[in-house]
């Protein structure tokens, strides 16, 4: 095993415990929570709520996936991690294009001073402002994590030129690569593109795959190499839970129980109880998992989704680059 980067600091891959794998722990605001203000997550307090109930089920880690100029706030996530006793894995990188404006400066920069802002988050410390303004002020903490986006079946040319600055800061530093896609589209598209670019598929790892359920489309994704992170557990609105265990353990079935990561992505203040909502964090380790486990999954298989396959999924590689 070896070193994986979380907000306080690095940490050995084997002592990350139990891990949520994709989370929105703050969004303090941006873009996105002015077009959907369900997505304004801007309370410590909640957020120390909600990892609070998780913890007592044996979760340790979280890796929160919000990236640069869309509501991030690494001191927030720092904060959480210190009063929780908990590690937190931070991103940077970029999320689909509906999150910037159509003056942003990721379609004005170059890929090369975009490489360059985001090894310098990962190896010199995070911006305090997120790369939201002219001046930047870097904090000790550092971001652990790459993110690249797409749409809809679709990979847009300013989201191309994110993903080839993510690949080349993969290659520089080593953090892995974790994406968004669409409903769950475009999935192959992104492996093609990054594994082209020089990242290995053993760095990336692919997000919301079970929003398409599809057992061949994702047999075809895990023959890569890659890791898929499923969190589509208790949104109804796309499928019932008995959709993505029956899709889970037909991934186990065809060998790939070794790939696969589970979340939350309760990015809405809709999902959690500490804003008056649910079924809040807690649904996957208290509902999920044990439904997983009366279909059939064994304890072994549970504890690679959330212990051993995220210990590898997000440690620091061996750097290629130069």
């Amino acid at each position: 095993m070896g070193k994986v980067r979380t907000v306080l600091g690095d940490v050995d891959s084997a002592d990350l415990g139990m891990v949520y794998a994709h989370e929105h722990l703050i969004i303090s605001g941006g873009l996105g929570v002015m077009k959907k203000s369900d997505l304004l997550l801007d309370s410590v307090e909640a957020a120390c709520m909600e990892v609070e109930d998780v913890k007592q089920y044996n979760v340790k880690t979280f890796v929160d996936m919000m990236p640069l100029d869309c509501g991030r706030h690494p001191e927030r996530l720092v904060e959480i991690s210190k009063r929780t006793n908990t590690h937190i894995i931070a991103t940077t990188g970029f999320h689909k294009p509906m999150y910037y404006d159509d003056i942003h400066w990721i379609y004005s920069y170059t890929e090369d001073q975009i490489r360059e802002l985001l090894v310098a988050e990962i190896t010199e410390g995070m911006d305090r402002h997120s790369y939201n303004g002219p001046i930047v002020e870097r904090i000790s903490a550092r971001a652990g994590l790459l993110k690249g986006a797409s749409d809809y079946n679709r990979i847009s040319a300013v989201s191309r030129k994110l993903f080839a600055a993510a690949a080349g800061a993969q290659l520089l530093t080593g953090v892995p690569i974790s994406t968004h896609t669409e409903e769950g589209t475009m999935g192959l598209e992104q492996i093609r593109l990054l594994t082209d670019l020089g990242v290995d598929p053993a760095s990336i790892i692919i997000c919301h795959t079970d929003r398409n359920p599809d057992p061949e489309y994702h047999f075809a994704m895990l023959q890569s190499g890659v890791y898929l992170e499923y969190d589509n557990a208790s949104r109804i609105k796309y499928w019932p839970d008995s959709m993505i265990v029956d899709l889970i353990l037909k991934v186990v079935e065809a060998g790939y129980e070794d790939q696969i990561l589970l979340g939350t992505d309760f990015a809405l203040r809709s999902y959690w109880k500490s804003y008056g909502g649910g079924p809040g964090m807690a649904h996957l380790a208290a509902s999920f998992i044990p439904r997983l486990k009366r279909n059939g999954l064994s304890d072994e298989t549970i504890a690679k989704f959330m212990v051993h396959n995220p210990a590898r999924a997000f440690q620091i590689k061996e750097q290629r680059g130069g």
